[in-house]
């Protein structure tokens, strides 16, 4: 594979551009066009004159509000990118949101059983790019998905295109396939979450009404003050709302107010039951930690990168972003274009991220070539906005700990339970996992109290919940639900294995020494989640299950 980028600067130019590359030789080439033009006419002129030049090349254009060409950033030009393959086969199409059968077409078109990767450009501003990104990859789960959403300067018009049509409401989507064909994905973040976790409790698609019952442009005035909501949307860039995705973190910037004011628009998805929290840019690691992510995407083998990073970054980072380009253009040639949504798969999930670099990486060799970091990594900050970036984040940390741990226990306390259990019933609902849930209460411990005194009976509680964190799984979540009572929350679980980490929880808590007391037992309730439970439905469950373990005499566990 080579990748080879230009500036376009005229018809002459590139013509010569095309020969010098000797390309028209080339088994398969990707044309990607990312226009910082946003006239329909031109693009489409220059699509039409690129398929003259190169008739089997396959062409890919977006607008965009800035483009990326061998690690540098241009404001209002077009980079022409072109990938030549010798191994890989690629399959390249237009397809219109309007019609009803976009991913019958995508995978009968476009995926064979040797399809690594997709390239997928959307129109930024109209489409459900989210839903058809989810469905798509529910459908072809393991494909490396990147791309993203096209974008303007000033929110009001975007549109992909290639030589033959150009639309406000499509996509382009082109899948690279075959053995030799290399293709990993990643991305990069950065901001960090702050202040207290919140709820969403009104939202329809990716128009955001509410927040913990309040009106979303009271939260942002509440926590953001009056100027940031005077200038909505572009005020509030530097501090999105951060979702978790099941080890993703997701964060979403709106561009748009709403319905009369009443709601901001949003360029990704939320749900009800959401929980969000406000985050800001961590100056301290934007810079520091990008030797430690070069060192690790050094170990892979990589011939081209393409780079779909957001026009909030960019307007938030300015030139700082260059060192985020950086690192990338050390591993290989880079080409691609700021966005207003970038597309990014990993593992089981499929997200459209938002103020987010992400980045594809392609190789038809499978020999890693141990690369250079060129140029410098240092980027002066301001120190007083750095250190102001500390303070936040270790004083962030602080109340956040305070707020999620029981004092006594050092456990997770029950309103951090509700907040995790919640999102575990989602993601259950989602992709149809099974967990379990087991309520576990001391047995006769007011007797403790009675007899030792109080600080004995809070000695016994700590060595007793050490006892159950360090019984579980890395994955299982422990918290003090009140007085004497404890909850956990377990990973993936079969009912055979709830039994076993029941029998196992028993046999720690008997081996223990709770002097002085001579012995110290629990009664165990246990559950299963079920389809279409919501949180309470399982709370009654197990809360039963423990009732009839003291029922039946104590010291055992019950399974409903």
């Amino acid at each position: 594979m080579k990748l080879y980028n230009t500036l376009y600067k005229g018809e002459d130019s590139l013509k010569k551009f095309i020969q010098e590359q000797e390309m028209r030789s080339a088994e398969a080439i990707f044309v990607q066009i990312f226009s910082g033009v946003i006239e329909e006419t031109y693009c489409m002129h220059l699509a039409s004159f690129i398929k003259e030049q190169l008739p089997h090349a396959k062409i890919l254009g977006s607008t965009a509000g800035g483009v990326i060409s061998e690690g540098i950033m241009y404001e209002h030009e077009t980079v022409i990118s072109f990938s030549l393959f010798d191994k890989t086969r690629i399959a390249c199409d237009f397809f219109s949101f309007s019609s009803d059968d976009v991913l019958d077409r995508i995978e009968r078109e476009l995926i064979t059983q040797d399809t690594k990767a997709m390239v997928i450009v959307s129109d930024g501003l109209i489409s459900d790019a989210e839903s058809f990104l989810k469905e798509l990859y529910s459908r072809n789960s393991g494909l490396v998905i990147a791309g993203g959403r096209a974008s303007d300067y000033n929110f009001e018009k975007t549109f992909v295109f290639n030589e033959n049509e150009t639309s406000e409401n499509a996509c382009i989507v082109c899948s690279f396939s075959g053995d030799a064909l290399h293709a990993n994905s990643d991305y990069m973040l950065k901001w960090t979450p702050v202040g207290q976790e919140m709820l969403v409790t009104k939202a329809k698609g990716s128009v955001l009404y509410e927040i913990d019952g309040m009106p979303v442009l009271d939260v942002y005035k509440k926590y953001l003050g009056d100027d940031i909501v005077k200038d909505l949307p572009s005020s509030c860039m530097p501090f999105p709302l951060i979702v978790h995705r099941d080890g993703v973190l997701v964060a979403r910037d709106p561009i748009s107010v709403v319905d009369d004011n009443k709601a901001l628009k949003f360029a990704g998805l939320f749900e009800e039951g959401d929980v969000v929290r406000f985050s800001f840019a961590n100056i301290e690691e934007l810079t520091d930690n990008l030797e430690v992510v070069f060192n690790e995407l050094n170990k892979i083998p990589v011939e081209g990168v393409y780079i779909y990073s957001c026009t909030a970054r960019k307007a938030l980072l300015q030139e700082k972003l260059i060192s985020e380009l950086n690192v990338l253009e050390s591993l290989a040639p880079t080409a691609g274009f700021f966005t207003f949504g970038e597309y990014f798969s990993s593992g089981k999930i499929a997200e459209l991220l938002n103020v987010t670099t992400t980045f594809l990486l392609l190789s038809e060799n499978e020999k890693i070539d141990i690369k250079e970091l060129r140029g410098s990594l240092k980027t002066e900050f301001d120190p007083i906005r750095k250190a102001l970036t500390h303070l936040v984040k270790v004083t962030s940390k602080e109340l956040e700990n305070i707020s999620t741990h029981d004092t006594l226990t050092q456990l997770y306390n029950r309103s951090e339970y509700l907040r995790v259990i919640k999102r575990k019933v989602k993601s259950a609902k989602r992709y149809g996992d099974t967990f379990g849930l087991i309520l576990i209460d001391i047995d006769f411990f007011k007797s403790v109290n009675d007899t030792y005194g109080h600080d004995v009976g809070d000695l016994i509680l700590r060595k007793f919940a050490q006892v159950l964190l360090h019984s579980v799984r890395e994955d299982d979540f422990v918290a003090r639900w009140g007085g004497e009572e404890f909850i956990i929350i377990t990973g993936k679980i079969d009912e055979k294995g709830l039994k076993r980490l029941l029998e196992k929880l028993q046999s720690k808590i008997k081996a223990e020494d709770f002097a002085p007391l001579n012995e110290l037992t629990a009664s165990f309730g246990a559950t299963l989640y079920h389809e279409n439970d919501n949180y309470e439905d399982l709370f009654k469950r197990v809360d039963n299950a423990l009732y009839k373990a003291k029922e039946s005499g104590r010291d055992c566990f019950v399974i409903v």
